[in-house]
């Protein structure tokens, strides 16, 4: 209380003529979201490739750099569910494309982008039995979704991550399925060879 009043008085008399307020800095509530499940790089069928358009008609250096941006945070965002982005086309069963421009009237900007099979034959057919009612007709799995994205610079980064959960709630569940069927299926074929008896091999 006494130093309170102190400085109280030092501010009245105007003997202090600079006070320095040392104020620890909060965390950022714009933080990226935490992991919520590991990347398994062994299964294809998590494996997407994202790429973004540079040479679109009308697009600049600004553009591009604004498309190479909502690119990274949809990375991350795919990493962050346990989805292993890939560079290789060769091991990416799922492919992104987006393109990403300034919206020069209201100085926003606006995005479009899809996320799909890359094999259109796996498209037709995803190889995953689906099951339905009787007398109800069973529905496709979905293959592809798409998403147009408008808003303030400052959105940018949270609508990029909102795209990502929604498509991966869209599209990705039945790809998780066929991954815990490969790893179901290797172990059942591991634990049969460990119980084959191995022959005597000949002197």
């Amino acid at each position: 209380m006494r130093r309170l009043a102190t400085l109280a008085l030092l501010l009245a008399t105007g003997c202090g003529t600079q006070i320095v307020l040392r104020i620890p800095r909060l965390p950022s509530l714009a933080s990226e979201p935490t992991p919520v499940a590991e990347a398994q790089p062994n299964c294809r069928y998590l494996n997407v490739l994202v790429d973004y358009s540079t040479q679109a008609s009308g697009m600049d250096l600004r553009d591009v750099n604004l498309s190479a941006q909502v690119a990274e945070v949809m990375k991350k965002e795919f990493g962050r569910l346990g989805v292993h982005v890939t560079e290789d086309p060769n091991q990416a069963y799922w492919s992104l494309m987006l393109i990403a421009v300034h919206n020069r009237r209201d100085g926003g900007f606006i995005f479009s982008a899809m996320l799909h099979l890359r094999d259109l034959s796996e498209a037709r057919d995803p190889g995953i039995a689906t099951y339905a009612r009787p007398g109800k007709v069973a529905v496709s799995i979905p293959s592809m979704y798409t998403g147009v994205s408008y808003g303030s610079q400052q959105d940018v980064e949270r609508l990029a991550r909102e795209y990502v959960r929604k498509a991966e709630q869209a599209l990705l569940p039945s790809a998780r399925q066929l991954c815990d069927f490969d790893t179901q299926e290797a172990r059942s074929g591991s634990s049969v060879e460990e119980q084959i008896p191995h022959p005597e091999l000949p002197l």
